[in-house]
């Protein structure tokens, strides 16, 4: 066949050719307008910000519509912790004090900076953190416009943190003259085991993990301190380095407005920072310290045992929630402190590490593959909460179903998951709680000095 007519023949088979688009590449950039905000990565000491989860949708799936809703809420915004102040924060600050010319480039700003730290109210909730308080109240307020106005009693532990942030949280709640906020001076009916366990466990310490801790920091700290050396009058200690960084998270929640010193370090030292604190609270209240379930259960099966009891009624005056709650009730609050919800968390699986590695956290490296990230759980106001859902026959699943809540964002359990929305259904829900309760119930055993 000549050149001619395979030209030819080549021109009537595409003119024969239905026409299609040419396939092109969907070229956007890869981070969708994402940037990077430190105060998202401070685990313990962040202003209360929505964790993103999986991604699960916040409201009920459909044909649900959520019944009742049990909520264990860390306190708001303090100007520091004691013991994190003494460690890292005052030495820096006494520093400081005696280095105050010599600060050039990007810490230009430390030769007038003050600390906005009060040392003589150190646990006290700040100003800015009792309007947090408020903010967040009122975001669940709108989260559950039908069980908010059933609140008419608030439950705190006995530090006077705890009690104030519940007192400025229901604020925010209608007919808000008329709650109780009760505060737990003394044991009464096992509810301080509940919302603070560790306070009555002898065996429980907060020693755990600080020796890996510091190994950590010591990979990352010194180059973060050669890189500043430039700009500051003296070298930076490794916890120096923990100890500004610490700062950018209290000034940004004192004061309402982010601290300047958050801009100081790089993405990669914020997630160094970030790891250092997720091993530490990994091994001292999560998953590597075996006291952790047995100090989880007894807020889970409480609150198991309270769902339970309850009607599904849209109106449920006059129906029963046993002893102290009002028979009405179907929004519980509780506030306690930041060991708490870890507690819960990792007696329900729902922040454990995800990780093949043998070594879940190493002290020479970052696991980037570990689901522990308490930037996520335990920011100021930070919570851990259950929804007890009722679904009809549209849901494809009729009855009642658990979804546990990690600030405001749906977290799966990873032993019970196959309802709507990746809930649990209530029977296994009871069968799992039980099972657990059962497993861990030697509370006092385990916790005794003894043991």
């Amino acid at each position: 066949m000549g050149l001619r007519v395979l030209v030819l023949l080549l021109v009537s088979i595409v003119a024969a050719s239905p026409i299609f688009p040419v396939q092109s590449p969907i070229i956007q950039d890869h981070t969708q307008g994402y940037q990077f905000d430190p105060l998202l990565h401070l685990p313990g000491i962040s202003p209360y910000f929505d964790a993103v989860g999986y991604g699960l949708q916040h409201a009920a799936p459909p044909a649900c519509r959520v019944t009742a809703a049990s909520y264990l809420i860390r306190h708001a915004a303090i100007y520091a912790n004691d013991a994190e102040y003494e460690e890292y924060i005052k030495p820096f600050l006494w520093k400081l004090e005696k280095h105050r010319q010599g600060w050039s480039g990007p810490l230009a700003f430390m030769s007038k900076w003050v600390s906005p730290i009060l040392e003589e109210h150190l646990e006290d909730i700040t100003p800015s953190g009792a309007e947090d308080a408020k903010k967040v109240g009122a975001h669940l307020v709108k989260r559950y416009p039908k069980l908010a106005p059933t609140v008419k009693k608030i439950l705190a532990d006995k530090k006077l943190r705890t009690f104030d942030t519940a007192v400025a949280f229901a604020k925010s709640f209608p007919k808000h003259e008329d709650i109780e906020v009760v505060q737990f001076i003394h044991n009464h009916n096992g509810s301080l085991d509940s919302l603070t366990p560790h306070k009555s466990c002898a065996a429980f310490n907060k020693k755990p993990g600080t020796k890996e801790m510091a190994e950590f920091v010591h990979n990352y700290a010194p180059t973060v301190s050669e890189r500043l050396a430039r700009f500051t009058p003296f070298e930076l200690s490794d916890n120096d380095v923990i100890g500004l960084q610490s700062l950018c998270g209290y000034e940004s929640a004192i004061r309402g407005e982010r601290s300047p010193i958050c801009g100081v370090f790089l993405d990669s030292e914020w997630f160094a920072y970030e790891y250092a604190w997720d091993l530490k609270y990994a091994a001292m209240v999560g998953p590597l310290n075996p006291l952790s379930p047995y100090l989880g259960f007894p807020w889970l099966k409480a609150q198991s045992e309270l769902f339970q009891q309850l009607e599904n009624s849209d109106d449920p005056s006059g129906s029963n929630t046993g002893p102290g709650w009002p028979p009405s009730q179907r929004f519980f609050l509780s506030f306690t402190h930041r060991e708490v919800p870890p507690f819960v968390a990792t007696a329900l699986g729902i922040f454990n590490s995800s990780s093949p590695a043998v070594e879940e956290f190493p002290t020479d490296h970052i696991n980037w593959a570990r689901s522990w990230k308490m930037s996520d759980l335990i920011p100021f106001l930070g919570h851990v909460g259950m929804e007890k859902m009722t679904c009809d026959s549209h849901s494809g699943r009729k009855g009642d179903y658990i979804r546990v809540i990690s600030n405001t964002a749906p977290r799966p359990i990873p032993d019970c998951q196959d309802g709507p929305g990746a809930s649990c259904a209530m029977e296994q829900w009871v069968d799992m709680i039980s099972k657990g309760a059962e497993k861990y119930k030697d509370f006092d055993e385990v916790c005794s000095k003894a043991s």
